[in-house]
């Protein structure tokens, strides 16, 4: 999946072939690997410590999933609903989300590396105290989202809407917002050092900054 910009995470290591099957159910420990899951139905369901390896699912619906301590390297989810779904503690490396629900997903104290979230309405999803290495947000709905006390250094929002997102105490040391919303955010000077923006967002800072901007001479009360 090919986005634009120059950083771009670490696709998954998928084998070209793929056995079909599903997933009926999760058991704590379990392993689940090298395979297409089509349209799994494991909404609602509760374990821990469980490792998707190799996996491309496809329509599943994981949505209110209780998962602690997930793992999930080199794996695909595609127009997955993951909504609602809570992954405390979660660890995914080389992952990719196309166009899935990620409305209220909870993913606190959670590990991405090399993750891509593409065209996914995640309003209101909770990354409080995450930490991200090369990861990328490429036409998100973020609305809402919280990214409270999560290492964003280095990651990309390209084309997301961030509006009234919480980043307090967040790290966006060489984060990219450019040509994100970010209107009504909550962010500081103190998180927004070093991070990338346009500017066209430079009066969006501004004003979260509670920062006034006028030309000379115009009144001051206007």
């Amino acid at each position: 999946m090919k986005t634009s910009g120059t950083k771009q995470p670490r696709p998954p290591r998928l084998p070209k072939h793929l056995r079909l099957g599903t997933i009926e159910g999760l058991q704590d420990h379990a392993e689940y690997a090298e395979l297409v899951a089509t349209g799994s139905a494991l909404a609602n369901q509760r374990a821990s410590d469980v490792l998707f390896e190799q996996v491309h699912f496809k329509r599943a619906a994981l949505n209110q999933t209780q998962l602690v301590k997930l793992r999930i390297i080199d794996a695909r989810f595609e127009i997955c609903d993951l909504s609602a779904a809570d992954w405390e503690q979660a660890h995914l490396r080389r992952v990719e989300l196309l166009g899935c629900r990620l409305l209220w997903v909870k993913l606190p104290q959670a590990q991405l590396e090399d993750v891509l979230i593409q065209e996914c309405n995640a309003e209101e999803a909770v990354f409080a105290s995450a930490t991200f290495r090369m990861a990328r947000f490429d036409q998100c709905n973020l609305r809402r989202a919280s990214f409270e006390g999560a290492n964003l250094a280095g990651i990309v929002f390209s084309q997301c809407d961030l509006t009234e997102a919480d980043l307090r105490g967040a790290k966006l040391n060489g984060a990219d917002l450019r040509g994100s919303i970010i209107n009504g955010a909550q962010v500081g000077a103190r998180e927004l050092e070093g991070a990338v923006i346009d500017s066209a967002q430079a009066l969006q800072v501004a004003g979260l900054l509670g920062i006034t901007v006028k030309e000379v001479g115009e009144p001051l009360d206007s």
